[in-house]
Order: C-alpha cells, then structure tokens, then sequence
C-alpha cells in the first residue's frame, strides 16, 4: 500500500508539473510575443448562393491595425509586403488605422499601397478613426482604397457578380436589398444581430477575437459592440458572420490569447 500511495503521488506531482510547465511557457509567450506575431489564418466560405465562375476567389480581410509607434508601421509594412505575395483578388480593411493621432502618413500611404488586388481595394471606417475620418479616409483614399459609408458596389468577376456594402459604425440595413450573393464589410459584429438575414456574409472585426480565449469557456475579455459575437465564425437566418481577431491588439488590452492576430484570406467556394 505504501508503495503504491508513493507511486501516485509521484505521478500527481509529475503531472502538476507538467501542467505548471505548460502554464508558464504559455504566459512567456504570451507576454513576449502576442502583441507582434501574427499569422494569414486560411477561411473557406461555400455556398451554393455564390455564383460558379467565384469558385476560388480571395478575400483578404485586414482590420485593427491600431497604429501608434514607428515600429507599428514597420511591422504593417512587412505585413502587407508578404499579403502582396498571396494572390489575392480583392482586399478589405475593417477600421482602425490608428490608434490616436496620424503620424507618418506618407509612409502608411506607401505600405497601403504595396497591396494590388485587381478585383478592388475597399474600406470602412471604426470606432478610433472616427475622431479624424477626413484625414483617415483621405489616407486611404491616396493607398489605393476606397473608403464606403453605407454604399454598395458591384463586384464583378469572368462576367459574374455579387455585391458588396461598406457600412459605417451605425449601419443602415435598408440598404441591404441585394438579390446577388452580398457581403457586408462593417467594423463592429454584434451588428450581426440586425444584419442577420440581409446578406449572405459578414465581414467584421472590433473584438480582438475576445483577446483571452479559451476552449469551452469561450472569450475572457468583450468589448462593447462585440459583447454578443466575439470570436470566430456565427451562422444566422442563412447569414453568415466572421470575426476577424485583428492584426494587431488594441493598447486597452495589449496580449492576447487563443486570438492570434491575423490577416485573413477568405476563399469562396460554391456549393455546399
């Protein structure tokens, strides 16, 4: 008996250990790499609502960028230089350029730039471009995107089309009337609560992707506006809703976990 009450407690120290060990490789990396890594997360979008001849076609969505350093715009910088590499057929930026005053414009002009999408370059405007929207929608403008507030444009491809809305951080879904496949680019999720139902898909970010997030537990940390749809990929009223986790963190809640900050590239495919 003694032998085997020893024989266990060694395993239950070993695995207290081993636990212990995982937690603390886990904060490290935390701490020391969650505000810079990031990663191009690969979505697939299939419906038969999507015409045919899109089967194939990239989205690349990018959102939260929170510039506030020269080093946040040299990791941008690098950001984009590697998405330009991804052959991708239309690009979308979901808010949040900076995270206070502009700074270097010249240079974010450039980096935005660097990105060529021939199908269309397109933007809305978050909650922290909204203090300088004229300067942060002229930025845009000059890299190359077109800034929509509450305005659809058409997208077409190999003589096809779907439907593209920008909605502001207020959004008005009487707009939303498309009979196409329809995307709706937003900044703020929990507008799937209303949007739901009125597109085929919606691209959004805002959250952080709940910034501290667990299996089964779910999302630690929600912000307003993003207290409902927090992480990930929702499904309603034949609506499909898809959170981006961010390029970068907002300084308010500068790590993160189980939310890697990402680019993301969202490949249609038809049918099922």
């Amino acid at each position: 008996m003694a032998r085997k009450f020893k024989l266990r407690k060694r395993v239950y120290v070993l695995f207290a250990g081993i636990i212990a060990l995982i937690l603390v490789i886990n904060v490290i990396y935390v701490a020391a790499f969650s505000k810079t890594a990031y990663t191009f997360s690969q979505e697939n979008v299939a419906s038969t609502s999507i015409p045919k001849d899109f089967d194939g076609f990239k989205v690349a969505m990018i959102s939260d960028v929170h510039l506030k350093t020269e080093a946040d715009l040299t990791r941008l910088t690098q950001i984009l230089k590697e998405l330009s590499t991804k052959d991708i057929d239309l690009v979308l930026f979901g808010g949040d350029l900076y995270y206070s005053k502009i700074f270097s414009s010249e240079k974010t002009i450039q980096a935005l730039k660097s990105v060529e999408a021939p199908y269309g370059k397109f933007a809305v405007l978050g909650d922290e471009d909204e203090n300088q929207s004229k300067e942060v929608t002229a930025l845009l403008n000059d890299g190359g995107f077109e800034v929509l507030n509450n305005e659809e444009r058409p997208i077409y491809y190999k003589d096809k089309e779907i439907d593209l809305y920008g909605l502001s951080t207020t959004p008005q879904t009487s707009l939303l009337h498309s009979a196409n496949y329809s995307i709706v680019l937003t900044h703020y999720p929990d507008s799937f609560t209303t949007i739901a139902g009125h597109t085929s898909l919606q691209l959004s970010g805002h959250s952080g992707g709940g910034y501290l997030t667990f299996p089964l537990i779910g999302s630690l940390i929600k912000v307003k506006h993003a207290k409902t749809y927090t992480h990930g990929t929702y499904t309603k009223k034949k609506s499909t809703l898809l959170i981006s986790n961010g390029v970068t963190p907002s300084p308010l809640y500068p790590y993160k976990f189980g939310a890697k900050n990402e680019v993301q590239i969202v490949t249609f495919t038809y049918g099922h």
